[in-house]
């Protein structure tokens, strides 16, 4: 979701990125292998770590592929099958939103001798590190300076190195704040469009079911994505239809309810 502004007017649309921005990712995945690479073999640097998805999701992730009839062929990775979704299907959006939540534990581990454990990343399936977004990511500068050095048979500079240690919980600290921060924009926003439809049904889709019973439905239009209680024979991929019953913009809320069979 993001925030748009139109002829004076500000809606909430659906990101849809550019085909270039595919282009721009996977450069910069190679770019940080090979940093992170450079930085492990000079022993020094900071790298973005997280472990490998565990077995027990992506058999439940592989069950739930076959109930709503994509194929994931065994021989097929978790990162390939991930790649063949299509999001702009019913089956292809709720498939790819259990796929997000399978991936937890994304940190910055710095070092200065001994390569970390892990020192991979588990989506990716190889050591990487962020050094492409200097100008608006704080951990950048510091890993790109590492690399420089590692590149040139140095050591990195005394204020890279200070730095290092302290770089993972600042990271995590102004991460978590800016995640908020992005949150409580799209709330208000949620409640400001749905103000004046409280009573009012849409059509939407279940995005995840959670064990008890509570579900993330994304409406098509508008891009509002909320909280509902499903019935038991629900699944995610399931298109339904649900009514507004209150909107508050001072306390960024929309409650919503499924309606109908």
């Amino acid at each position: 979701q993001t925030v748009n502004s139109d002829n004076g007017t500000t809606m909430l649309k659906y990101d849809a990125p550019a085909s270039i921005e595919g282009w721009n990712a996977q450069l910069s995945l190679c770019c940080g292998m090979a940093a992170a690479t450079l930085m492990l073999g000079a022993g020094v640097g900071i790298l973005r770590t997280m472990p490998a998805p565990d077995p027990r999701l992506i058999a439940e992730l592989r069950v739930r592929s076959a109930a709503l009839q994509v194929p994931w062929p065994e021989q097929l990775s978790y990162g390939s099958w991930v790649r063949s979704l299509d999001p702009t299907t019913s089956a292809g959006a709720a498939l790819l939103g259990a796929a997000a939540r399978t991936l937890r534990g994304a940190t910055y581990t710095s070092f200065d001798g001994a390569a970390p454990e892990p020192a991979t990343h588990g989506a990716i399936a190889a050591p990487y590190a962020h050094v492409t977004a200097p100008l608006r990511r704080l951990v950048d500068r510091f890993a790109t300076e590492c690399t420089l050095a590692a590149t040139n048979g140095v050591r990195p500079p005394g204020w890279a190195l200070d730095a290092l240690p302290l770089l993972p919980e600042i990271m995590a600290v102004t991460g978590r704040r800016a995640s908020a921060v992005d949150h409580a924009c799209i709330d208000v926003m949620e409640a400001l469009v749905m103000e004046d439809s409280v009573g009012h049904n849409f059509t939407g889709l279940l995005v995840a079911i959670g064990k008890d019973g509570r579900a993330t439905v994304q409406l098509r239009d508008p891009a509002v994505i909320a909280q509902v209680t499903t019935r038991p024979d629900h699944q995610p991929g399931d298109e339904v239809t649900v009514r507004v019953d209150a909107a508050n913009v001072e306390g960024r809320t929309v409650a919503m309810s499924i309606v109908g069979g």
